[in-house]
């Protein structure tokens, strides 16, 4: 407990407790929330049409039209999330760490990683109402009445289509009427600002609704020349391990978040493990999510689970992006160690715990508080990463050597690992021998890289040499050395015995570490 301190709140807890046949927990789901196919349904202008293009492009989150899947694998996104752990902000699998990082935001959504964060604070039914008549055009009348029906400062995402068809129509009316180039383009504006709002609250601010958007984003859209300015690819990590962390508690039933990004990472990171096929149009520019098209997999995670549970190094892609470094380069901002915010929402992000992830080789990391100090303000947030970045970026002597093997790791890593962390989610079933535990050969070079002894091997020669020495008749009947060794051959004969019995037998293997 040392490291994971909130484990004992942890959904992993009750699952590792439970009886083979308590299908009540062993089989339960996590409702996860997506909205993402929203964005691939609504109907979108022909790339020929600059006006609506052009400032989409502009503002950085055109990759957000391209990464989004019809189809999840709602099994494969539960079994990762019961292996997430809020202290360390990393999933903990057989393996060692991982962890989704800002370089797997770049990669993957190609959204900006620098930038300002985002600022926002609670917005007032008033103040929505205002933005929303001033930036899409709508009478206050029907803004008090889409506020009433979703309780709060929000627009259904119907809403926000009609509004958005709404003032194309009218731009194309005003063409036709011959109106001056200042109402066309006011329109227009109006029809961007609430495609743009439509697209990111059905992405990276997806919500538990699923049905609504927060009125609150619109803000950043009121001047579209300004949209590139804010930090569009933070916002969305810090928003997915945000759920990350509530959907790990076990009083939790559902999950939000991007989850078409939750699974283009697993399917990145561990493409033997759930089904996808290739994207027919996909080119080398796009975005990594768009390479793939992931299968329905599913619903119920303890295939997932018994898969991760024995998963071996050659299962896991460590470093995926190799290939992709010619459009998306490894930049200074992902070597960042510390808090990372949005609004009032913040989130560790620590590459010094996944460094396998960087091709360099795994070491013993240091306390997560010690890059991601407690208690630390939104403020004082917001000017370490916009002032002092360089400075919390980890040091070449943090990073270490580069591997040879993608899984390398240092001599007593593993070891490490597994006297503080879970990575097994449930105990494993052996019906004669323990199986080979993943990641055995890192193990084994671990253990001789330290000399350990064979504790087992040295009673067996103890007992072998107090044997000789009685049978010699080195101690004599009846002396207090004698009955020393006596009593030393008493302690060893049980426990080698039940050794033997307990491997022949077969029992329940506690492979916690």
């Amino acid at each position: 407990m040392s490291l994971l301190t909130q484990y004992g709140n942890h959904r992993a807890v009750p699952i590792w407790d439970a009886a083979p046949d308590d299908h009540e927990v062993l089989k339960r789901t996590l409702r996860c929330q997506a909205s993402g196919k929203k964005v691939i349904n609504i109907v979108k202008p022909p790339r020929s049409e600059r006006w609506f293009w052009d400032p989409i492009e502009a503002s950085g989150l055109e990759p957000l039209t391209r990464v989004n899947f019809s189809v999840l694998d709602y099994g494969v996104i539960w079994a990762f999330v019961e292996r997430w752990h809020p202290e360390t902000s990393t999933f903990h699998l057989p393996l060692g760490e991982l962890g989704i990082t800002l370089d797997d935001v770049q990669c993957l959504l190609h959204l900006p990683i620098q930038g300002k964060f985002l600022n926002h604070t609670k917005m007032s039914r008033g103040e929505g109402a205002d933005m929303v008549s001033s930036y899409l055009g709508v009478e206050r009348e029907e803004i008090d009445i889409a506020f009433a029906v979703t309780n709060g400062v929000h627009l259904k995402h119907g809403t926000l289509q009609t509004i958005y068809t709404t003032n194309q129509i009218l731009a194309e009316r005003a063409i036709a009427e011959n109106k001056s180039v200042h109402v066309v383009r006011l329109y227009r504006e109006r029809s961007v600002r609430a495609f743009m709002l439509h697209l990111v609250c059905c992405t990276i601010f997806s919500n538990k609704s699923s049905y609504y958007a927060d009125v609150v984003y619109l803000q950043y859209f009121q001047d579209l020349s300004c949209v590139h300015e804010w930090n569009s690819g933070v916002a969305a990590l810090v928003h997915l391990q945000h759920y990350l962390d509530h959907g790990s508690a076990v009083i939790t039933t559902q999950m939000a978040g991007y989850m078409s990004f939750l699974q283009g990472w697993i399917i990145a990171h561990f493409p033997r493990l759930s089904v996808s096929v290739d994207a027919p149009n996909y080119a080398a520019n796009m975005p990594l999510n768009s390479k793939v098209v992931p299968g329905q997999g599913h619903k119920d995670a303890a295939g997932y689970r018994s898969s991760l549970d024995n998963i071996q190094t050659y299962d896991c892609v460590f470093s995926t992006y190799d290939a992709h470094r010619q459009v998306r380069p490894l930049i200074n901002a992902c070597w960042f160690s510390g808090w990372l915010m949005c609004s009032k929402l913040k989130a560790k992000h620590l590459p010094e715990r996944v460094l396998r992830q960087f091709q360099h080789v795994q070491g013993i990391p240091r306390n997560p508080s010690m890059s991601a100090t407690p208690g630390m303000n939104l403020c004082e947030i917001d000017r370490v990463f916009t002032e002092e970045l360089e400075l919390r970026m980890i040091d070449e002597e943090i990073r270490g050597r580069p591997v040879t093997s993608p899984w390398d790791t240092e001599p007593g890593y593993m070891s490490w690992f597994y006297r503080v962390s879970h990575p097994v989610m449930r105990p494993v079933q052996a019906p004669e021998s323990p199986p080979r535990p993943p990641n055995l050969e890192v193990l084994i070079e671990a253990a001789e890289a330290r000399n350990d002894p064979n504790l087992m091997q040295v009673c067996r020669s103890v007992k072998v040499e107090v044997e000789r020495a009685v049978r010699d008749g080195e101690a004599v009947e009846g002396t207090p050395i004698h009955g020393i060794l006596q009593r030393i051959l008493n302690l060893l004969n049980p426990i080698l015995a039940y050794r033997r019995i307990k491997r022949r037998r077969g029992t329940r293997y506690n492979t916690r570490g």
